[in-house]
């Protein structure tokens, strides 16, 4: 008799995406029959909106137009990535923030989200995880299904400036996210090498998403975890072009797997090697005409054309963060970050504070309970929208 996967099952029976999709979708469909000329904002998804640069679009249509002509066709790529792309990201990314990396180290991937649940896969199941509370769902939904039991939530709260703590008993690996998703919450140098110490202390992974880095613009914030001295012994670090280049529906990322990076019973480069057999067991390959895009986004020219787009969102977090508290609410993040953190009154929940903004503003956000227990009175507003959305918004907000 077959039997289903109790770990997917468990991830079904409690999956909040599912009920939070579920519970906008009715709230939205019922304030429309009773609102029918109200417009909607929907600030939820961290989709972005604004579109590619000629230069990347171009190199989209060439390397399609390739693929139908028998003397340009091309099938299987490199299985790591195109060469061109690692160098890209090594020279156009980490390079110019003081790091260097091979190659090599590199790793490319149809995105963000399938590379953390890669990278996990380098790992016992016996592992100690510890994941900061609130956070990005996936962290906790591919240890879940991985099967792992030993999971613990390190607290992110307003006391903490939303920085966990360190943990307080034995962990052997930490998923951190800065800039933060969903607080907006940004680490220093400083804060992070107490994460490196201890994981080098601990000989403990460090798994680092860096997707949101290009929104950094205080100098003393660290683009990468690589900044930290030693890092490169104790973290893998993950990066995208979803946020940075608008390729949400593209799909392509990256993971870093140093060399110098070693666990219990291992030498230096041997998870490298371990997660490159990995990678050419599950994975093919991210697309060829994607990468192609990929090389010319991280362009000097394409950078700073992808810089004013940063700067667009940025400004649009600046006035709804301004509206938002102007309304009553008190807010964190949308400095570094694209995502803005909102607090209600004290004692109205996430949900309670949602339809605030819902029925006065017809704003159409997500309640910090989904991202757990210690989201709950917050909601997270993403500014991946358009200018007069966002203006729109405010403005009925404070009619």
């Amino acid at each position: 008799m077959s039997i289903k996967n109790p770990n997917l099952s468990k991830l079904f029976n409690s999956y909040p995406w599912f009920t939070l999709q579920t519970t906008l979708r009715k709230k939205i469909e019922e304030h429309q029959l009773s609102n029918p000329q109200q417009e909607l904002y929907m600030m939820t998804w961290g989709d972005t909106t604004q579109p590619l640069p000629s230069k990347v679009v171009e190199a989209l249509v060439d390397a399609a137009t390739k693929l139908g002509n028998k003397s340009t066709y091309t099938g299987y790529g490199e299985y790591q990535g195109n060469i061109k792309l690692r160098e890209a990201i090594c020279n156009n990314y980490y390079k110019k923030r003081g790091i260097d990396l091979k190659p090599a180290e590199i790793f490319v991937s149809d995105g963000s989200q399938p590379a953390t649940f890669s990278v996990q896969q380098l790992f016992s199941l016996d592992n100690v995880i510890g994941l900061q509370s609130p956070m990005f769902f996936p962290f906790s939904d591919e240890n879940i299904l991985a099967g792992r039991k030993k999971i613990i939530y390190l607290e992110c709260n307003e006391n903490n400036n939303f920085i966990p703590e360190l943990p307080t008993s034995k962990v052997d690996i930490i998923y951190l996210c800065f800039p933060n998703n969903p607080t907006g919450a940004v680490a220093t140098k400083e804060q992070l090498k107490v994460f490196v110490d201890y994981a080098i202390n601990h000989n403990s992974i460090i798994i680092f998403d860096a997707v949101y880095s290009v929104f950094i613009t205080d100098p003393n914030i660290p683009r990468t975890i690589y900044e930290v001295e030693n890092a490169t012994k104790c973290a893998i670090e993950i990066g995208s072009f979803s946020k940075m280049a608008g390729f949400t529906g593209l799909r392509l990322g990256w993971s870093v797997v140093p060399f110098d990076l070693t666990v219990e019973h291992t030498v230096a480069g041997e998870l490298t090697e371990m997660f490159r057999v990995l990678e050419h067991t599950r994975f093919l390959g991210a697309s060829n005409l994607v990468q192609k895009g990929g090389i010319v986004a991280l362009s000097p020219q394409c950078q700073q054309e992808y810089q004013k787009i940063i700067n667009y969102y940025l400004e649009n977090a600046k006035i709804l963060n301004k509206g938002l508290e102007t309304f009553g609410l008190k807010c964190f993040g949308g400095k570094n970050n694209p995502y803005i953190w909102a607090k209600g009154a004290e004692g109205m929940s996430s949900w309670e504070v949602f339809d605030q903004l819902f029925s006065k503003a017809g704003i159409v956000s997500v309640p910090g309970s989904v991202f757990g227990s210690s989201g709950e009175g917050f909601l997270r507003l993403s500014t991946f929208v358009n200018r007069e959305d966002i203006e729109k918004a405010v403005e009925k907000l404070l009619c």
